[in-house]
């Protein structure tokens, strides 16, 4: 599956072990459906630059991630007027918060952030403002 599609492009880091949304527990010291953000950054650096995707395929990751619009407000705020921002976020009830976002100058994807946030008792409301 996934995860052995992203050992053979290099990420020895991220796992997909469950479907959604079981996946989305994320307990305390479970390995399961885990990754870093240096891990994630890079792969999704591969997925978009490299050939391990067809053109039309690295097309449809990005427009998914240009059409998820989640993380929009929650970084927009920060970023200089403007810039382009493409994003696919995630979150779990134990208090876990994702977001991976492609964000550049004059509708170029230059940078990609990573975030995560786990084991907070902030609610989600309050984790979209941290």
């Amino acid at each position: 599956g996934l995860t052995a599609f992203l050992r053979q492009i290099g990420d020895n880091v991220t796992r997909l072990d469950r479907w959604e949304t079981e996946l989305n527990e994320a307990l305390p010291g479970d390995a399961r459906d885990t990754t870093t953000p240096a891990s994630m950054a890079a792969t999704l650096r591969k997925l978009l630059t490299s050939q391990r995707l067809s053109a039309r395929s690295q097309r449809q990751l990005l427009q998914w991630m240009v059409d998820d619009r989640v993380a929009g407000p929650l970084i927009r705020s920060v970023l200089p007027a403007g810039w382009f921002i493409a994003d696919k976020t995630g979150a779990s009830k134990r208090g876990a918060r994702g977001i991976v976002a492609l964000l550049g100058p004059n509708n170029k994807a230059e940078r990609i952030v990573v975030i995560y946030l786990r084991d907070t008792p902030a609610s989600m409301a309050e984790r979209n403002q941290q």
